[in-house]
C-alpha cells in the first residue's frame, strides 16, 4: 500500500479512506513484509500471521470472545473463535495482528488478551481504535479498494458496497465505514 496515498476521490459523492496514521507508523521494514500481502484481495492473512512470527489457531472460545492474543511457549499465537462468521473472523484476525503490532509490550505485560464481539479487551479505548484503524488497512487496503471502486460508475448503492464486501471478505458494515461519504 502506497503510503504517499491521500483521500482517494470518486466523483460519485464517497471517497476511500486514506491509510491511517497506524498503517503510515509501522516501522519501514514491517510495512515491507506487510505491503506484498495487500496488493491482492481478500488479503491473505493467515500468510502475514506467519511472515510475522505469529501462529493462528481457529478455536472454540467462551461466548461473546472473538478473539484472543498472548504467549504461549515464547510464540505469539492468535487464536480465533471458529463459531463466528467467516468476514467475522477475519476482521478478527486483523484487529488481533494491528495489537500484535502496535502494542506488543503490552500484551506481554499483561499476559495476553481476550477480545468480546465488539473487539474490547478492557484496554483503554484509544488502544482499539488503534488497533481498530490498523485493522482495516490489512483486511481493506486503500490502493486495492480504490482500484476496485474505478470498476463501478454511478452512485455507491447498497448493492455495489455489498459486492464490495463479498470480495474483500468483510462485513458491509466494515466496508462501509471504509468508504467515507463526502
Amino acid at each position: 500500500m502506497d503510503g504517499n496515498i491521500h483521500s482517494m476521490a470518486a466523483s460519485n459523492g464517497w471517497e476511500v479512506k486514506s491509510p491511517s496514521r497506524e498503517y503510515l507508523n509501522l516501522p519501514p521494514d514491517v510495512r515491507a513484509d506487510i505491503d506484498e500481502y495487500l496488493s491482492s484481495h481478500p488479503v491473505k492473512l493467515g500468510a502475514i500471521a506467519k511472515r510475522l512470527g505469529v501462529k493462528v489457531l481457529l478455536s472454540t472460545l467462551p461466548r461473546g470472545t472473538s478473539g484472543q492474543i498472548g504467549q504461549e511457549n515464547g510464540d505469539f499465537v492468535i487464536r480465533i473463535n471458529r463459531h463466528e462468521a467467516k468476514h467475522r473472523q477475519r476482521f478478527t484476525l486483523a484487529h488481533e495482528l494491528a495489537h500484535y503490532l502496535l502494542h506488543r509490550d503490552l500484551i506481554v505485560a499483561e499476559g495476553g488478551w481476550s477480545e468480546n464481539v465488539l473487539l474490547r479487551s478492557g484496554q483503554p479505548a484509544n488502544v482499539e481504535y488503534e488497533a481498530n484503524r490498523l485493522a482495516s488497512d490489512l483486511v481493506i487496503p486503500s490502493a486495492q479498494l480504490a482500484e476496485a471502486t474505478a470498476e463501478y460508475s454511478g452512485p455507491m448503492t447498497p448493492e455495489v458496497i455489498e459486492d464490495l464486501a463479498r470480495r474483500f471478505g468483510v462485513s458491509t458494515a466494515a466496508m462501509e465505514i471504509k468508504l467515507q461519504m463526502v
